[in-house]
């Protein structure tokens, strides 16, 4: 069978339905389709690329879980009356068109779920197509998306960790079954998820090409005998699991795990001992390179930004709002200075638009069109939170020079969730990962907002289909 076929197979796969549990209980149509699509080695590869397609729509990582409502929620972008925006800046979840959003937002991430367990299974009952070298990398990538995804539905729709109830919370699907999934406590699933990524790591561990060649080097098609295992930034690879681990164990407040995964990434190197991964610079803003590629551990190939997120004119703030509030009067951060773009309206209306995502002509090809799902940025943050805090200045100070700026005092522990709270809107504004931060720091004073944060604006309803599982 040949390779676009097989995606077309994996596409097929993504049905539009009305309830998680209806979706993530469709069965194959029939197990001769089931078994021609896992009946070569290409096969199985096209299923879980159809999982990072579905990945790198608009109405997910493309831009709603990047750019929409989710930084609307950290009170990032400018609104119109009446409109989503709106609502969502106000935390008023009981609106229709909030309340459909949140509902697309919870189905569309567990649509992936059920599209990785589509392939988890298919791969074991036809264990006979791969070698272990590819068994071994599918199943990883495959359980590090299933986590990454589970994690996301916790943030957005789960409890503040410091607020956990003893009632079941969400469900935790592994299968696909022809029953509906039971939902399950914090510890129940919280456990089920470290389970998924201990297993991506030990399956990537044995096969992932990253630990044994520089990120350069494998994305030079020519220097893997099959470019399947190339470009490893843009799929759920080894240092993706481990990253992703610093960041599920700094949720569950399991410092001394986060800090280890994160100084695993920080610390990487390749074969040349350089760096793995490189904290981005002025450099790489004159070169259009604003996310940062040298970055990502992670990161999603988009097919064109500027018709979305990438437009320019997409996203905006009210210059007064960004300098009283996040950026110092005159400051030479590059996250303020070539982010932004001041525009004159009319005299009294002078917005800055948001401009991370434009794509130029001067832009390295690899840092075209993509969006960053986890950066080495990160990394240094969670080293800055759950290090002692000598050595927490250490990686402040490192994250500081490369955005050229002169880096605050950290005198005691309310200084540095002050400053960490500062860096997670300065460093991911557009990248949907502000409001988590927020969440699982419980900050009650948000920039922007008159209203306080708590329990009413940091997790998301359940969508109503989903409200009669719990019990």
């Amino acid at each position: 069978m040949k390779y676009g076929k097989n995606i077309i197979a994996a596409l097929l796969m993504m049905g539009i339905t009305t309830s998680c549990n209806d979706f993530l209980n469709v069965l194959p149509s029939t197990e001769k389709e089931s078994n021609e699509m896992y009946s070569t080695v290409e096969g199985c590869r096209s299923v879980l690329t159809g999982s990072y397609i579905r990945m790198k729509q608009n109405s997910l990582y493309g831009q709603e879980l990047v750019c929409g409502s989710i930084e609307n929620l950290a009170q990032h972008w400018t609104y119109t009356s009446g409109s989503i925006g709106e609502y969502l800046n106000k935390y008023d979840f009981k609106t229709d068109v909030v309340e459909t959003a949140m509902e697309n937002n919870y189905n569309n991430l567990y649509k992936v779920v059920a599209d990785v367990n589509g392939l988890l299974a298919g791969i074991e009952s036809h264990r006979g197509t791969l070698d272990d070298r590819n068994y071994n990398l599918l199943r990883g990538e495959g359980l590090g998306l299933r986590a990454f995804c589970h994690f996301d539905v916790l943030r957005l729709f789960g409890p503040m960790p410091g607020n956990v109830p003893a009632t079941k919370i969400l469900p935790y699907v592994k299968e696909v079954k022809n029953k509906p999934n039971a939902f399950l406590t914090y510890a129940d699933y919280t456990a089920l998820l470290m389970q998924d990524l201990d297993d991506a790591e030990a399956c990537l561990a044995k096969v992932d090409p990253i630990r044994e060649k520089s990120i350069e080097e494998l994305n030079r098609t020519s220097s893997t005998t099959d470019d399947y295992w190339g470009f490893r930034q843009m799929r759920m690879n080894y240092y993706a699991v481990c990253a992703l681990k610093a960041r599920v164990y700094l949720w569950l407040g399991n410092k001394e795990q986060a800090l280890k995964y994160a100084q695993q990434v920080i610390n990487a190197k390749s074969p040349d001992g350089k760096a793995m991964f490189r904290l981005g610079t002025r450099d790489d803003c004159a070169r259009g390179d604003r996310t940062f590629s040298s970055e990502h551990i992670f990161d999603l190939k988009a097919n064109n930004l500027s018709e979305s997120i990438g437009s320019g004119r997409t996203y905006q703030k009210p210059k007064k709002e960004l300098t009283d509030r996040l950026y110092e009067s005159g400051t030479s951060d590059i996250r303020f200075v070539n982010m932004w773009e001041e525009v004159s309206i009319s005299y009294y209306n002078r917005p800055f638009y948001f401009l991370k995502y434009v794509q130029t002509e001067k832009m390295p090809s690899l840092a075209k069109n993509v969006i960053p799902l986890i950066r080495l940025s990160e990394m240094y943050l969670i080293a800055m939170e759950c290090s002692p805090l000598a050595e927490a200045e250490t990686y402040y100070k490192a994250l500081c020079a490369a955005r050229d700026v002169t880096p605050a005092a950290m005198t005691g522990e309310s200084e540095r969730v002050k400053l960490l709270t500062q860096e997670y809107h300065k460093e991911f504004y557009g990248e949907g990962q502000a409001f988590y931060a927020c969440k699982r720091m419980a900050i009650t004073d948000n920039l922007w907002t008159s209203v306080p944060g708590s329990v009413e604006t940091y997790v998301v309803p359940l969508p109503k289909k989903e409200a009669v599982y719990v019990n």
